[in-house]
């Protein structure tokens, strides 16, 4: 709460209403509560259907970032610790593996190969981070369009909500969300694969409306836009093959097989982006914003 209500203070579309006492909630014995200030007037989507939709989204995750500058990451708590190191998630893959606790190893052998295959590449950016190369900023960590509210009369950005996982990271990991959920051109966890592909023309327009007149980046972030993309969808093909292995302990599932739907739907979309920027070991920024 006292880091939703430091980014609050910063933005004054979304407020929080505090208690009789103060507080920026309330709480019984029936649990924790809050209340935000309502936004008239706004809306919200579920998928991006457009380029001018893409370039909105990459304007509005820059609006976002630009207005939180000034606060340092290091002045919020990290409300879940190592939620991007991805050192620590494989910590915690491999740990699923040697457990075996559903007895599913056998049948993802496949899945287990690219991961391992892709390790290297996919610590790279949280690795940059843990060092200091990549500086420690306010990051949103879930920034998908659904989080994002536009204005009914204009369409122009207003604020981003569900702040629950603001905390310290890089850029790099919200423009990475932001790549994996709006270039992808179905659902994450879409069953049919050939319906997944990854779209360059809404990647280049999120890259515009997030990069153009943007002074805040360092030359190691912006190079590292599209990367970032790759980056964070292989964490969530990891994440979600990881809790295929363990049983399904942590994402809510629908049928036995869902969290492997999903890793191979992000698999597919890595395969997809790689189809476009060639082999190589970090994908070129340039092939985006011509």
């Amino acid at each position: 709460m006292e880091n939703i209500a430091l980014v609050l203070s910063s933005i004054p579309q979304m407020g929080l209403v505090c208690a009789l006492d103060g507080r920026p909630y309330y709480s019984d014995e029936t649990g924790f509560y809050r209340v935000y200030g309502f936004v008239e007037d706004s809306v919200s989507y579920d998928r991006i259907e457009s380029e001018d939709m893409a370039y909105r989204m990459g304007a509005a995750l820059r609006s976002f970032h630009t207005v939180l500058a000034d606060i340092s990451g290091e002045k919020l708590y990290e409300t879940i610790p190592r939620f991007h190191d991805m050192d620590s998630r494989f910590a915690q893959f491999e740990d699923a593996l040697s457990r075996d606790a559903a007895e599913r190893v056998p049948s993802v052998s496949k899945e287990i190969s690219f991961m391992e295959e892709n390790r290297e590449r996919a610590v790279r950016i949280s690795r940059l981070y843990a060092s200091g190369v990549l500086p420690s900023r306010v990051t949103h960590n879930d920034a998908k369009l659904q989080n994002v509210l536009f204005s009914r009369c204009d369409g122009s950005y207003i604020t981003f909500v569900d702040l629950d996982t603001v905390m310290p990271g890089t850029l790099l990991f919200d423009t990475g969300d932001m790549i994996r959920s709006g270039a992808s051109t179905a659902e994450e966890d879409e069953k049919d694969l050939s319906l997944v592909r990854f779209s360059p023309e809404y990647l280049s327009a999120m890259a515009h409306g997030y990069l153009d007149d943007n002074p805040m980046l360092t030359a190691e972030e912006r190079s590292l836009f599209a990367e970032s993309g790759r980056t964070i969808t292989f964490i969530m093909a990891l994440r979600f093959l990881t809790d295929y292995i363990n049983g399904d302990v942590y994402y809510r599932t629908d049928y036995p097989e869902h969290n492997l739907v999903r890793a191979r739907n992000q698999i597919r979309l890595i395969e997809n982006m790689d189809d476009f920027f060639g082999k190589s070991d970090c994908y070129d920024i340039s092939l985006i914003l011509k």
